[in-house]
This record gives C-alpha cells, sequence and structure tokens, in this order.
C-alpha cells in the first residue's frame, strides 16, 4: 500500500509540474455525449440538460433516457475515457473498479457478485448483462460473459452502466442482484476504421473495426480475438497445473437508419479446465469447456406525436455450451442448446407537458426450445440422455413517473410475468426522489425474481444429476436510502444504505434416489440477506484529473443467522489519473481491495487481497495509441473460495488467482 501511496503522489507531482507546459485537456479527450438513436434532433433534450448539470445519462435502468438523479436505483456508469486511461481490456476488469462489485475469477470464468452476493459457483445467472439493451443471459444455463467470453470488445463500448438491486419490473427475470448494460460507441463517435494488437504476459489478442454514416443512418462493425496461454497455477489438494488457457472469438455488426435499428453478435471461447472440476482427470489438456452465442436484434423507434414515443424490437439467438470431461473410466460430453426468439412492444405517453407526468407501458414475449445431452464418447444412441424442454414467456409492465414540485419526483412500476413451464410472479418497484439544485436524496424499494435455468430445472445425465420438478423461482426484496452530492464543479458522490433479502435461492444439494444411489439435485435452498453501507465518488475537471473511488461494508447472513459463504465484509477500489503528461501520457494507478471471506470449510478462510495496478495511455503518438500496463503489481495472488465442483475426496476451500501481469496495448485509428 506504501508504494500505491508513492505512486500516487508521483503522478500528482508529475503532472502538476507539466502543468505549466500542457493546456488544459483537448475537447477530444473528453467523454462524448451518449447518442440518442431515437430522437431526430440528435441529441435529446434528457442528455442535454444531463450534460448540463454534470450527470450521467443511464438508459438501461428503465428502458429510456434518465438522469442519474432520477433512476429508481444506485448506478455507477463507467465512461469510455475512464476505460481507456485505466487500460481496461474487458468489462470484468472494470467491475473491478466499481464500488461494491467483485469479480471472482476461479479459471472457469470471471464471476459477478454485488453488495456481498455472489452464489459460489453461479455462472451470472443473477445478473442481467445487456448490450445496447439486447439481452446476453442465455435460457440454458442463462450464462453470461464479462471477461474475454463478453460478445463485444472493449474498443466497442462508450460506456458501461452498472445498476443495483433487483429490475423485475421491467425486465423480468434475471435482472436479480442488478443490471450491467454495455452501450457501444455509435458511428459519430468512433473512428472510419481502427486496429488494435496486444500482448501479454498471459496471452496475446487483435481486433479491428469500422464506422461510417451519423447518428440516424450508421453502418459499424468490429472483430476480436484472444488466444490465452495462462501460467501455472498452483492448489494444494491439486499439486501444480499448467493448463490455464483458452481462446475466443467476439463479432458484431450493428446498423441504424432513420429510426430503425439492427444489431447482429457472435462470440465463442473455449477453455481449459485446469482445476479439473467434477472429479475429472488432474492435468488433463483435454478437459474443456465451450460457449458459442449467436445474437440477431432489429426494431424500429418513431415519435408518434409530441407526446407518444413507441419502439418495437424483434430477436433471434441460439446458444451452445459443451464441455469435454476426462475421467478415470472414458471422455464424458455434456451438451446444453437453447435457442430463443420473441419481440417487444413499449411506448411512453407524456400525459402533461415536460416530466411532469408520463406513462410508461410495455409487453414482451419469448419462445424457448432447450435440449441437453449428456454421454460417454463412443455411446450407443440409446444411451445418451436427452432432455428437450420447450416452454414461452410473456411479460406485461407500466411504470408511472411524475414531478409534482419543482424538487419533488416519484416513480411507480409494475411487471406480471408469464412462465409456462414454471413460476408466474408479479413485481413492483417505487421510488420517491426529493432534490435542490446540487443535492438530493432517493428512497428505492423493489422486488425481483429469477427462475430456475434449463440446466437447473431440467437437466438430469444420467451419472451425477437428476432433475427436479418441484423446483421454483428465486425471490428478492430491495430497500435502498440514497443521499447524493454535487459538492462542486466536476466532483459527485453519493451514500447508500440498503438491505436486500433474497430467498429460495437455487443450489446444488445430494439427494438419494431410490435404487440408485446419491445424485446432485438443484432445489430451493438457500436464504441470503445483505444489509450495509456504500459511498462512491467520482472527479474530473477541465485541466484533465480524473479520480474515482468508493467501498461497501456489508454483513451477508445466510437462512441460519450465519456469514454466508465467499461474502467478503468489505469491498474498496480507487483510481487517479492524471492529466496529459509532457503532452503525451495520461499516467493512471488504481487500487483494488476485498476483504476476507469464509469458505464452504469450517475454519478456512480466503484472506483479504489487494490489487494495485498502473498504467501509462498514450492517446496519440504519430497517429498510434500506446496503453503501458502492469496488472497486480504486488504480485500476491487472491485467494479464490472454491465451488463444490472442485471437491475430491475432501472439500477444496480455494483456489488461487492471477499473478502479476504485464500488457502492452498498441493501436491505429483514422
Amino acid at each position: 500500500m506504501r508504494r500505491a501511496l508513492a505512486l500516487a503522489a508521483a503522478v500528482i507531482a508529475t503532472a502538476r509540474l507539466a502543468s505549466a507546459d500542457v493546456p488544459h485537456v483537448d475537447v477530444d479527450d473528453l467523454p462524448p455525449l451518449p447518442e440518442d438513436a431515437s430522437d431526430d434532433a440528435g441529441t435529446s433534450l434528457a442528455v442535454a440538460s444531463a450534460a448540463t448539470v454534470e450527470e450521467d445519462v443511464v438508459v438501461g435502468a428503465a428502458k429510456r433516457e434518465q438522469s442519474l438523479g432520477n433512476v429508481a436505483s444506485a448506478v455507477t456508469v463507467v465512461s469510455g475515457d475512464r476505460l481507456r486511461r485505466m487500460g481496461y481490456r474487458t468489462v470484468a476488469e472494470a467491475l473491478r473498479g466499481v464500488a461494491g462489485v467483485y469479480v471472482v475469477d476461479d479459471h472457469y470464468t470471471e464471476r459477478v457478485g454485488v453488495r456481498g452476493l455472489q452464489v459460489v459457483g453461479d455462472f451470472n445467472t443473477r445478473l442481467l448483462l445487456l448490450v445496447d439493451g439486447a439481452t446476453v443471459n442465455e435460457p440454458w444455463n442463462q450464462f453470461a460473459g464479462y471477461g474475454w467470453d463478453a460478445p463485444v470488445a472493449i474498443d466497442d463500448i462508450a460506456r458501461i452502466e452498472v445498476i443495483r438491486g433487483p429490475v423485475s419490473s421491467v425486465y423480468g427475470t434475471n435482472a436479480f442482484f442488478g443490471i450491467v448494460n454495455i452501450v457501444t460507441r455509435g458511428a459519430t463517435e468512433s473512428p472510419r476504421a481502427w486496429g488494435r494488437l496486444q500482448a501479454s504476459t498471459f496471452g496475446a489478442s487483435a481486433a479491428a473495426g469500422f464506422a461510417m454514416g451519423d447518428v440516424d443512418h450508421q453502418l459499424r462493425g468490429s472483430v476480436a480475438a484472444m488466444g490465452r496461454w495462462g501460467e501455472p497455477l498452483t492448489a494444494p489438494e491439486l499439486g501444480t497445473v499448467d493448463q490455464d488457457r483458452a481462446r475466443a472469438l467476439a463479432v458484431g455488426v450493428v446498423g441504424a437508419y432513420a429510426g430503425a435499428f439492427a444489431q447482429v453478435r457472435f462470440y465463442r471461447r473455449e477453455r481449459t479446465l485446469p482445476f479439473a472440476p467434477y472429479g475429472t482427470v488432474i492435468g488433463s489438456p483435454d478437459n474443456t469447456a465451450a460457449d458459442t452465442l449467436g445474437m440477431l436484434e432489429g426494431g424500429y423507434t418513431r415519435e408518434l406525436s409530441t407526446r407518444l414515443t413507441a419502439t418495437a424490437r424483434l430477436y433471434a439467438n441460439a446458444y451452445r455450451y459443451r464441455d469435454r470431461l476426462v475421467l478415470d473410466d472414458g471422455t464424458f460430453t455434456d451438451i446444453g442448446d437453447s435457442r430463443w426468439g420473441g419481440g417487444e412492444a413499449r411506448g411512453r405517453y407524456a400525459v402533461l407537458d415536460g416530466d411532469r407526468l408520463g406513462v410508461t407501458a410495455g409487453a414482451e414475449v419469448t419462445f424457448i426450445s432447450t435440449n441437453s445431452q449428456a454421454f460417454y464418447y463412443g455411446a450407443a444412441p440409446d444411451e445418451v440422455v436427452e432432455v428437450p424442454k420447450a416452454f414461452n414467456l410473456q411479460g406485461l409492465y407500466t411504470e408511472l413517473d411524475a414531478k409534482p414540485l419543482p424538487w419533488l419526483a416519484l416513480t411507480a412500476g409494475v411487471r406480471a410475468d408469464r412462465n409456462s413451464a414454471l413460476d408466474d410472479r408479479v413485481s413492483p418497484r417505487a421510488a420517491l426522489f426529493a432534490s435542490r439544485d446540487r443535492y438530493g436524496a432517493k428512497l428505492l424499494y423493489a422486488e425481483g425474481f429469477r427462475n430456475p435455468s434449463a440446466y437447473e430445472g431440467f437437466f438430469e445425465d444420467g451419472v451425477d444429476f437428476i432433475a427436479n420438478p418441484e423446483i421454483g423461482a428465486e425471490t428478492i426484496r430491495s430497500y435502498e436510502a440514497v443521499v447524493w452530492a454535487r459538492p462542486r464543479p466536476g466532483l459527485t458522490t453519493r451514500l447508500s444504505a440498503f438491505r436486500w433479502t433474497a430467498d429460495r435461492l437455487v443450489e446444488q444439494d445430494t439427494v438419494t434416489v431410490m435404487g440408485v444411489g446419491d445424485r446432485l439435485q438443484f432445489d430451493n435452498r438457500g436464504r441470503l440477506q445483505s444489509t450495509g453501507l456504500e459511498l462512491e465518488a467520482s472527479y474530473r475537471d477541465a485541466d484533465g484529473w480524473l479520480a474515482f473511488g468508493g467501498g461497501t461494508l456489508t454483513q451477508v447472513e445466510d437462512g441460519d443467522g450465519a456469514t454466508a459463504v465467499g461474502a467478503p465484509g468489505w469491498v474498496a477500489s480507487a483510481g487517479l489519473s492524471s492529466p496529459l503528461v509532457l503532452r503525451r501520457a495520461h499516467l493512471s494507478t488504481e487500487v483494488q481491495a476485498i476483504g476476507a471471506r469464509s469458505t464452504r470449510v469450517d475454519g478456512v478462510r480466503a484472506g483479504a487481497f489487494v490489487a494495485w495496478n498502473v498504467v501509462a495511455y498514450l492517446p496519440s503518438v504519430g497517429g498510434f495509441d500506446v496503453t503501458l500496463g502492469v496488472r497486480n503489481l504486488l504480485g500476491q495472488r487472491e485467494t479464490v473460495p472454491a465451488p463444490e465442483d472442485y471437491d475430491r475426496d475432501v472439500p477444496i476451500a480455494t483456489l488461487p488467482g492471477e499473478g502479476r501481469e504485464l500488457y502492452a496495448r498498441l493501436g491505429y485509428r483514422y
């Protein structure tokens, strides 16, 4: 920590000494205003008014533009400028710097926790991931990737909205602990063409893209590929393994024309499983898992009158999961397929002029087909365990927003969801806002749910797993009070007090089946309650300084009143980035810390962990941009609480995280 503080002091001192020779930050170094493809005038009044008071605009919390002060959630916006200066290469790296958010990487996938809530072994099923409003979570396992398995390249991202708490009143299932909405750069924010190469001590990647047109008529696309050779990893129960490899490909094409919009996305990720889950042979390079996702979405937005705006969209997606597991008696594989398509129509009507009273209403229907297969390689057709399942979802929602007084506003909404195979739910949300100039407060209440995935509800493999026909929906209830302030230009602060109660959580259990023996089964047997405080602040000035920081104190209890497994009592992060030093480089440093966590093994805790990152970002060097960085400069490894998938004869308590990584990026744009 002393070295981190010393470097921060050096950055400040160096930038101040150079400030006499450096002009104020160039306009190109400031993050652009978010575009509004639904507004023929280019930039909407909501964007313009928010910019005037130095406040970000959020679209993911209610499927429409809102300033942060009027969002019924505690929200953090990670700007594109911050992404570049801090040298983030994936969404997961950016999330590690957000107050209350932590990322668990067990070298299978990167799992995101919010305010101490992250069910050990979960595949991000309780956090809804959106790309330009399109849902990424797929129905078979409800998985969403935030690392190299995300369906969008980091260079395509204009900003990331992190929306805390349940938002089922708008989105239905999966918007349980919150939403991460990725907003990509429009044609007016992107170079006409660009390319970027990256190399690190763990792997290499390449990306390229193009953009043409304006806000209302544009076409843009990108492709990104990654190869990881990894590092040796040591776990006491497993020894040293050297199969930390992965490769990934992500492709996206987006277009807009006079109110119509469409996006096509594809990604594939293949990952070796170095820690040999499910009792597989340790050290085998053939223990692998692969995810493939294709997304197609199109729609149209139009102002039907000065008071009414309507949007309709259609989507069709496909996903496949496949693993290859080398066991002592042969090689086993699980295949999970899902295909889903549907549509949504929504509109907002301004009952009174301005923002005094408005009503939003929408309807959504989704048709889903899933299929699971499990078999040993070389098995006869009648030895393949296959579980097909088809079902559909329907949702109706409405939300009222009103501003009866200049300093008082409120929002109230509800959504009713019907599931033909699982539970039907009704999800309300309400918020009260009070504000004066640069200060304000919010009182928030919301309920949410998550229906089990097809894997949790219907999967059987004839070896380990058996389906549970009685499984049902998880529920969550959230109370929160927020105080925010902008006490001086460029400075924004927020303090939240919250209580989240999640019940009937789906967890893996062992059951005894008559005549068969012990089998694994998912059941509604978990409960978590998170109570705490969260503080967050960000700063940016005209000289080019950028700073952010925050922390969360939580008490997370399970159904027995004990501290929940894998739940840290505190999470903190802070970052600082200088103006252009010597007219060349932004120097940035970031510290991320996570408190000690209990594991599934009594008496064994995962220790507190501090990561220190340092980055130099040169936005223009002869037409090129250069990023040089070190992640986890201290070199200590995080001890990650292990899920039960890794257990052997005895439970495995923890797994090692990544070591120190050096990386460099070189880009060119025109």
